[in-house]
């Protein structure tokens, strides 16, 4: 079933198959590989075809060796090349064969071509002017095939009867009457329609009706596969959008199976991203989010390691970009793209990545991947910034490829405006290469299942978890919940009340009396920033076990008066709008915890972003981020976890690979003892980073120190106790709440203390065994 899915021909089932893995061993060529990592650049002006063929040649000479000492001739040996390789920028390879003979500029076409093979057949295409990297080279040497004699495997003799007999076996929809055969008595050339079973030791093989299995010369039974019969129609032209409803609720395991099925979609957009994006801070920091929307703009499935504010903000930016470009005008091969803040995600370096995905010529949902840039242009100095003009390039609603042909001004303008235009362009890719690997495996989804619309499956995982959240609501006691937390993200003390208001089955979330928009810092949250930091806490308490759709957030509502720190209005600056919007969750945990106290945690030290940028020795610049967390605050059922990056879901950064791409060397990154708040429960420990120069080279680094939570301590809940604070120095010096320092030499380090979390409950009550 899995070959005719995926369109295979021929399933091949060798003798002894139980046995294969030993087989293969006894069946494989001696051989001998070696590899040996030299970096090189495959373009005209920087391949080094000398470098390149003095690897490949000392390669073979030891494979060789190899292989002639373990008594294999000269003349027998076989010499296979390949090279592990990637687009320049790019963290992930894949192995490429490389062609025979030296090695010269002119073998750039035939290895481009190669590895555009390779390359496409996983992530669907290779944009025009990316460049090829080799990292890895290979050469196996082998020796001939050994003779193996697998003639008693099959024990048979021609006096033996091939038929058993036959019996009633389910095959997809029916039982059907099949002949079974021993597998021992079947001959070369012998042929066999199924339904049919052949029973062996070691195996049972099943050949579906329709399907035709075939005895070759040397006992392998190889079955051809017919092809795939279209599935029963699930949702046709025909039905009512309440008919199709009805008819998929009456299969609450297909359903279940469908629902899951677009679960993996979105995983492998996940993963696409994760091998084929150029930054740390989407590759390994996993700083983006991929979704299935419906042809309305509502969340169907998104990846479960999603960054979660991505998550409920693209539904807002893939609705804008459809009212620009409604779904009648697309054509397939469109891309959209916007990182507008008031739409997406709150600030410039989130760029939203939206395809449609059309069926029989009709777009049947949209497929959108938002991932954070390493750079956007404008200020590094965000904490100085006063309106968004200074904070980057705004990219409104436009198509970014039209009909599979990119919009090289759009593309042009976005790399005359950053500072790394190789990197932050190749991110651009990775998303689009990510939504069109979403886009082939929902139409193959909807072939599978007969599925000609996506809008009743939709409305009916959409609506479940609907009633899920409505059902969670109601268990909370009616009333009006309150808290107050404070910041100082300039150094003065900014208070932020919430309210959340439980009616019935539906929650309203409201900031009364927030500061207005700050008028320096970037500080400032966009009001769906504002709600996605207000809601999604929410469903992880709420329906933990409820795949997020846009049916978990019909229930909530949150209100924020316009023109403030939570609903900020343009031209306000908005890049450090985590200083802010962090604080959202732990306000809304104090002021639920008398409601619901086995679903909160107590105040979490916030994570931070370090990034740094310079230009580097051959006078290309860096721009890459590393990522350290808090410690957890504790909660009813335990103690906080360390070193944790909420509220986002973001990874903690590789630092060998922030070493490897930046001239920086990090000297500790440690869990700070003694720091996890007081409790019945502690709150998980708080972290260090230290990192310096690696060199003294005349060449200034920019850092961003930026910690937050300093100079104020958070209390934990039912009687918890603060955790450890928060520091930021260069040097001896303390750079207070923030600031972008320069760094000139070896020996002033950048240290940043991350808090601990808070405590929940008494501490004197805390067993110990």
């Amino acid at each position: 079933r899995v070959a005719r899915i995926l369109g295979m021909p021929e399933v091949i089932v060798p003798p002894a198959c139980g046995a294969a893995s030993a087989l293969g061993f006894l069946a494989a060529p001696i051989s001998a590989e070696k590899m040996r990592s030299a970096p090189m650049v495959l373009d005209a002006a920087r391949f080094d075809a000398g470098g390149a063929n003095a690897v490949l040649a000392a390669l073979e000479a030891e494979a060789r060796a190899a292989l002639l000492a373990s008594g294999v001739p000269e003349d027998a040996v076989a010499v296979r090349r390949s090279a592990d390789m990637r687009l320049l920028g790019q963290m992930h390879e894949i192995e490429v064969k490389l062609p025979g003979g030296a090695l010269d500029p002119r073998s750039l076409g035939e290895i481009a071509r190669e590895f555009t093979a390779v390359y496409a057949s996983r992530y669907t295409h290779v944009y025009a002017g990316a460049v090829m990297e080799a990292i890895t080279w290979r050469v196996t040497a082998e020796g001939p095939a050994p003779r193996v004699d697998i003639s008693e495997a099959s024990e048979g003799s021609n006096a033996r009867p091939a038929s058993k007999g036959r019996r009633k076996a389910w095959f997809e929809d029916r039982f059907h009457e099949a002949e079974i055969y021993d597998r021992y008595a079947l001959r070369p050339g012998d042929r066999i329609e199924g339904p049919a079973i052949v029973e062996e030791r070691e195996a049972t093989t099943i050949v579906p009706p329709g399907d035709v299995l075939a005895v070759d010369a040397t006992l392998n039974l190889r079955i051809a596969i017919a092809p795939a019969a279209a599935a029963p129609a699930r949702v046709t032209p025909d039905l009512s959008l309440a008919e199709a409803v009805a008819r998929l609720e009456a299969d609450p395991v297909g359903l279940e199976i469908m629902w899951s099925r677009l679960i993996t979609v979105v995983e492998e957009m996940w993963s696409t991203v994760c091998r084929t994006a150029f930054s740390l801070i989407i590759s390994e920091s996993q700083d983006f989010a991929c979704e299935l929307l419906d042809p309305e703009g509502e969340t169907l499935a998104h990846s479960p390691r999603a960054m979660p504010v991505f998550n409920l903000t693209l539904p807002r930016a893939v609705k804008a970009l459809i009212a620009k470009y409604p779904a009648a005008t697309l054509k397939p091969g469109d891309v959209l793209i916007t990182n507008d803040p008031w739409l997406c995600a709150g600030h410039l370096f989130d760029i939203a990545v939206v395809t449609p995905v059309f069926r029989a010529g009709t777009v049947v949902g949209l497929i959108g991947t938002v991932g954070h840039v390493s750079d956007i242009g404008g200020t590094k100095d965000s904490m100085r910034a006063r309106e968004i003009f200074e904070e980057g390039i705004q990219i409104p609603p436009m198509k970014l490829m039209r009909a599979g042909e990119p919009n090289e001004d759009l593309f042009a303008l976005i790399a005359e405006n950053v500072r790394n235009p190789e990197q932050v362009l190749g991110d651009i890719h990775s998303l689009v290469t990510a939504n069109a690997v979403g886009a082939q495996r929902l139409t193959a989804f909807m072939d599978e299942y007969g599925v000609h619309d996506l809008a009743p499956l939709a409305k009916v995982v959409q609506d479940k978890s609907e009633a899920a959240m409505r059902d969670a609501i109601r268990a909370i006691p009616d009333g009006v919940y309150e808290s107050t937390i404070a910041n100082n993200p300039m150094g003065q003390r900014l208070e932020y009340r919430i309210t959340v208001t439980v009616k019935g089955d539906s929650l309203a979330v409201d900031f009364p009396d927030c500061p207005p928009q700050l008028p320096i810092g970037g500080f400032n949250c966009t009001l769906n920033y504002t709600a996605a930091h207000a809601t999604y806490p929410l469903k992880c308490m709420l329906t933990p076990g409820v795949r997020g759709n846009a049916g978990c957030y019909r229930p909530f509502s949150v209100t924020a008066p316009e023109g403030s720190a939570l609903n900020c209005v343009r031209p306000a600056a908005v890049n450090m709008r985590t200083r802010v919007g962090w604080y959202i969750a732990p306000n809304l945990f104090r002021a639920l915890a008398p409601a619901i106290p086995t679903r909160v945690q107590a105040h979490t030290g916030l994570p931070m972003a370090v990034f740094v940028y310079g230009l580097g020795a051959d006078g290309r610049p860096y721009n890459d981020h590393v990522f350290p967390g808090g410690g957890q605050g504790a909660s009813m059922r335990g103690d906080g976890k360390s070193g944790l990056l909420w509220p986002t879901s973001a990874a903690n950064t590789s630092i060998e690979l922030f070493e490897t791409r930046t001239p920086a060397v990090v000297l500790e990154k440690a869990y700070l003892p003694d720091t996890g708040g007081p409790g019945a429960h502690r709150g998980g420990l708080g972290q260090v980073l230290r990192f310096r120069k690696r060199v003294a080279d005349g060449r200034p680094m920019l850092a961003g120190v930026f910690p937050e939570g300093r100079g104020i301590a958070y209390e934990g809940l039912d009687g918890g106790r603060p955790g450890g604070g928060v520091v930021g120095r260069v040097g001896a010096r303390d750079v207070g709440a923030g600031e972008l320092v320069t760094l000139t030499q070896v020996d002033e380090p950048v240290e940043i203390v991350l808090a601990g979390g808070a405590g929940y409950g008494d501490p004197h009550t805390r067993g110990y065994d």
